[in-house]
């Protein structure tokens, strides 16, 4: 039995997980799945997001659950928050998955590290017409970055598309202080895939050299666990 700790990535929430949390459970392993502050049910708690508030978040639920070897697995933009995990609470952290994640240098944000200008503008706008710090990308848009290894149609993007929320501005724009993650030894692995355009596959490689270590490949796009969750699974048993 091993313990899995999934952290979602932006505007998605606990329930994107919810394939490989089923199939993990089924295997006989315990698993922690929560919703970050401001995401899927907590998303009235946009205020108080930010990469410390969400990493102290997945701490409190660790914690709680009394995961003590985690193989603690972030995807996108998760890939900011596990290693501020490590960071508070090393004694319960086994492994570091990163899935399709940014990885940041020290004192960089998402924003600066990962996001072209016209990204940039586009993010600012769907802000500035949110007025609440807020910003929720288009549908048709979310699916074609995420999901577009599935028809439009497809009953999981149907399913999906509803379920995301409003991603707050602060944890994108605010410089994030990994000092202590990179002069650490934890094992860690990232997982690329091959047909995302969120993540693309020569940037991922430069991520994963930054975390010192070779990709691992999954010919899916970007929200892996949605599109190919029993791969996802084998490659996270592996570990």
């Amino acid at each position: 039995m091993k313990e899995y700790v999934l952290v979602h990535g932006a505007c998605h929430g606990a329930w994107c997980w919810e394939a490989v949390a089923e199939r993990l459970s089924a295997r006989g392993h315990r698993m922690v799945v929560l919703d970050l502050p401001g995401h899927g049910r907590r998303a009235s708690e946009h205020t108080t997001a930010s990469v410390v508030s969400y990493a102290r978040s997945v701490v409190d639920a660790m914690a709680f659950h009394g995961i003590s070897r985690g193989i603690v697995v972030g995807h996108s933009m998760g890939g900011l928050v596990i290693p501020k995990v490590v960071e508070m609470a090393p004694e319960r952290v086994a492994h570091l998955v990163f899935l399709a994640a940014v990885v940041l240098p020290d004192m960089s944000s998402l924003w600066d590290t990962h996001l072209v200008p016209g990204q940039r503008a586009m993010i600012r706008g769907l802000a500035q017409a949110g007025g609440n710090g807020t910003f929720l990308y288009p549908a048709w848009y979310a699916w074609s970055r995420w999901m577009n290894d599935l028809a439009q149609g497809h009953p999981v993007v149907q399913a999906a598309l509803p379920r995301l929320t409003p991603q707050p501005l602060r944890p994108f724009v605010e410089q994030v202080n990994l000092t202590g993650f990179y002069a650490m030894s934890v094992p860690r692995t990232y997982i690329r895939c091959l047909k995302d355009v969120a993540v693309q596959p020569d940037r991922a490689v430069e991520y994963a050299r930054r975390l010192g270590v070779k990709p691992v490949d999954l010919d899916v796009a970007h929200d892996a666990m949605l599109s190919a969750p029993d791969a996802l699974v084998r490659l996270l048993e592996s570990l």
